[in-house]
């Protein structure tokens, strides 16, 4: 079958940068080597690598990977790429970590990479195509393994260009079958937002409550500091008041869960656009990639209110049965009989959830936006 024929995938290799002659000639070595290693264990698609130049940032100094992410996603949207990975000589600032070489975000499809760390080995090039196939596979939805080309690694001098395992390949495979297909914008016809918001969650629904809960958004109260403590401030009132006690205890059940799901949607909207995740990517016209893109990340956040919620309520119930009831029915100003000490976990765990939207809205937007949309520092 020749190339015309296969369908295609468009990689972007954005240089965000100025290149000396030497960094220039290693990333063609690089993207070569990429291709060519991508051609053989997939031959059923044209992999199209295309270089773009962006001098948007110094050539020396440290620089934040999410800036570059964001500039990547813009260039991928722009210029209808498949995948982008913005390539830079420059030392990444590391958020979790002492040093990194490489972000990806597989929720926008872009990666950035740095050849900061590989210059002064006898051949950088072998170690960058390592990672920028790590990266890759990040990028087609690949988990860590415990050999080959996605392992996970402390060191970047251990990053070694190997292939994918037979079952990363069938991953990438079913992921590619996604890519290469025509884009919902591609097929032709007129159609108002919320057809094309409802067309792209049916287009693959599965895919995309994978990329929710790929991100563990549970995980969210470990790196939010001004979320958590908000939270937890509210948690600990709420239990020490008398008169929380009293309104919380006499609140009906259903009401209490009809409450949670409201609260849980409107604190992750209140995230979701108090920290401006929805301006990424802006474009004039409707795109399945974007659209895409804000269905996981207001998906994430939903995902994490809900988890706070759960944690809450159980936390909530071990505690108060660690204690007497009596003590709270006294609280309460009801018999211990008619206490519910599940209704009260539920209106703590209602208000602590309305507290964590608030303290997430104090957070920095660059950090959330880091926690949301960085799949790893490697």
């Amino acid at each position: 079958m020749s190339d015309e024929r296969k369908p295609a995938v468009h990689i972007g290799w954005l240089v965000a940068t100025r290149l000396d002659e030497v960094q220039s000639a290693l990333l063609d070595r690089v993207m070569t080597s990429v291709r060519e290693r991508l051609t053989r264990q997939f031959p059923g698609y044209d992999w199209d690598m295309r270089r773009i130049q962006r001098r948007v940032a110094p050539p020396e100094g440290v620089l934040d990977p999410l800036v570059l992410l964001e500039l990547g996603a813009e260039e991928k949207l722009h210029r209808r790429l498949d995948l982008v990975l913005v390539f830079v000589p420059n030392e990444l600032m590391p958020r979790n970590r002492i040093y990194i070489a490489g972000v990806p975000s597989s929720i926008l499809e872009v990666a950035v990479l740095s050849s900061a760390r590989f210059m002064d080995d006898p051949d950088p090039a072998c170690h960058l195509t390592g990672l920028a196939l790590h990266l890759l596979g990040h990028l087609l939805g690949l988990p860590h393994e415990e050999a080959g080309i996605m392992r996970c690694t402390e060191e970047t001098t251990h990053i070694q260009p190997e292939d994918y395992s037979p079952e990363a390949r069938a991953l990438v495979e079913e992921r590619l079958a996604r890519i290469a297909d025509l884009r919902l914008e591609e097929q032709g016809g007129t159609e108002g937002r919320l057809r094309f918001w409802w067309r792209t969650w049916m287009s693959d629904p599965l895919g995309i409550l994978r990329d929710v809960f790929a991100y563990a958004p549970w995980r969210m109260p470990l790196y939010l500091g001004r979320y958590t403590a908000a939270t937890a401030v509210t948690v600990i009132f709420l239990f020490l008041s008398a008169e929380a006690w009293e309104l919380g205890a006499r609140m009906q059940g259903n009401h209490l869960g009809m409450g949670a799901v409201v609260i849980c949607i409107l604190a992750a909207l209140s995230l979701y656009l108090g920290q401006n995740l929805h301006q990424m990517g802006r474009v004039a016209t409707l795109r399945e990639q974007l659209t895409r893109t804000r269905m996981t990340l207001f998906g994430a956040l939903l995902a994490g209110m809900g988890a706070l919620w759960l944690a809450l309520f159980a936390i909530g119930l071990v505690v108060m049965e660690a204690f007497p009831k009596a003590v709270f029915a006294g609280w309460a100003g009801v018999a211990p009989e008619h206490l519910s000490l599940t209704h009260y976990a539920a209106f703590m765990a209602n208000l602590g959830v309305v507290a964590g939207a608030f303290g997430g809205n104090l957070e920095d937007e660059a950090e959330i936006k880091a926690v949301l949309l960085f799949d790893e520092e490697t």
